[in-house]
């Protein structure tokens, strides 16, 4: 197998994983994943998270047997298992569905900022002006992605704490009665949830940048684990506020519940949570955007700038097609599927198919 050595200089330790997976998975679906789960399962759904933070946690356990020792990555596996060509194809396939979902966390961001700030705004100009800083922040190699990711932690964990709002004003009572949902529509309800736990397939493509990739297990663990907390504390602190009813016809609930928040110097809070929820939104979108160009360097011979470049362009371009809510919801719904098709099911194929490869290939070499 043809394994992918990066410099030394732009490794990171394996304790970045606790941030990098988290600013992964934290996203727009934040601030809108309460009212698509509890649209399917009512407010039994926070079972919902917690199933699927279960089995993603079991996709890493998955991910890091994949890796294995020789620490290799997506393409070099593909290859290994299908050959050249097809292995080549379906690194391909994968390298634009990353493409895709960088764009679309950016679009659904600015649908947000033409809503809630500036209706009359071009949205090819606000879609320039992130994806440069996209651009701007990969081109600088994975330890400067990394480090972005690492910041918005902080960021995304302050936003967090401010729904304590939730707890000092809703009802508990709104929880009640618990497990009064058919368990069929308790596992829907995990189709959206999905997305929002979506990420941990990056693994595949920044394994070789990880110093001492096998030990860091425990740190992409602990920050599935991290994450699907965060996403059940959110849901509980907007289902005590919202009843069940309510919350159908809110967008965005978490931005609804900050426009309660005062302080003395701050009158509208949701302002300032939506301009610093922009970092998360970047971070977000460059890990995913790294992890695409990176597939798309190894697949072809010309430089990671060039390519980056490219389809930066493309991305911009993108936009003249994608110009209202519904075409965000149906392509949102679409890279949902997609995304679960690939974290539960391909993942797990491709494990069984590395082992039966492995094992013919020893058996060959052996006699």
């Amino acid at each position: 197998m043809n394994h992918f050595k990066p410099d030394i200089t732009q490794m990171i330790s394996p304790f970045l994983l606790l941030f990098i997976i988290h600013a992964t998975q934290i996203g727009e679906g934040i601030l809108s994943f309460e009212r698509q789960i509890a649209s399917i399962a009512g407010y039994d759904s926070w079972i919902s998270i917690i199933l699927t933070g279960v089995l993603t946690t079991f996709i890493v356990v998955i991910i890091w047997k994949i890796v294995g020792e020789e620490q290799t990555d997506f393409m070099a596996i593909h290859q290994y298992i299908f050959g050249n060509i097809l292995g080549r194809l379906l690194t391909f396939l994968f390298s634009l569905y990353l493409f895709a979902v960088s764009m679309i966390v950016l679009v659904s961001y600015i649908e947000i900022i033409q809503i809630w700030f500036f209706p009359e705004m071009s949205i090819h100009f606000f879609m320039f002006i992130l994806l440069m800083l996209v651009l701007y922040i990969s081109l600088g190699g994975f330890r400067i992605v990394a480090g972005f990711a690492f910041f918005s932690v902080f960021v995304t964990g302050f936003l967090a704490i401010l729904k304590y709002k939730a707890f000092t004003d809703g009802h508990v009572n709104n929880l009640l009665p618990v497990f009064n949902t058919p368990p069929k529509d308790i596992i829907l309800a995990m189709e959206p949830m999905s997305l929002s736990l979506l990420g941990i397939e990056l693994i595949l493509i920044y394994a070789p940048f990880i110093h001492r990739f096998q030990s860091g297990l425990k740190w992409a663990v602990s920050s599935n684990i991290f994450t699907t907390f965060v996403y059940f504390f959110s849901a509980i602190a907007i289902f005590m506020y919202y009843n069940e009813q309510h919350i159908q016809f809110i967008s965005w609930p978490t931005l609804q519940l900050w426009k309660v928040i005062n302080f003395p110097i701050i009158e509208r809070f949701e302002y300032v949570g939506i301009s610093l929820h922009l970092i998360a939104i970047i971070a977000t979108s460059c890990l995913y955007f790294w992890a695409s160009m990176q597939c798309f360097y190894r697949l072809t011979s010309f430089s990671f700038r060039k390519i980056s470049i490219f389809f930066a362009l493309i991305g911009i371009s993108s936009v003249h097609f994608i110009h209202n809510f519904l075409i965000i919801e149906k392509i949102t719904l679409a890279l949902t599927r997609i995304g679960m098709i690939l974290l539960f099911v391909y993942v797990p194929l491709l494990y069984i198919c590395h082992k039966l490869a492995s094992g013919v290939k020893k058996k060959h070499a052996n006699k």
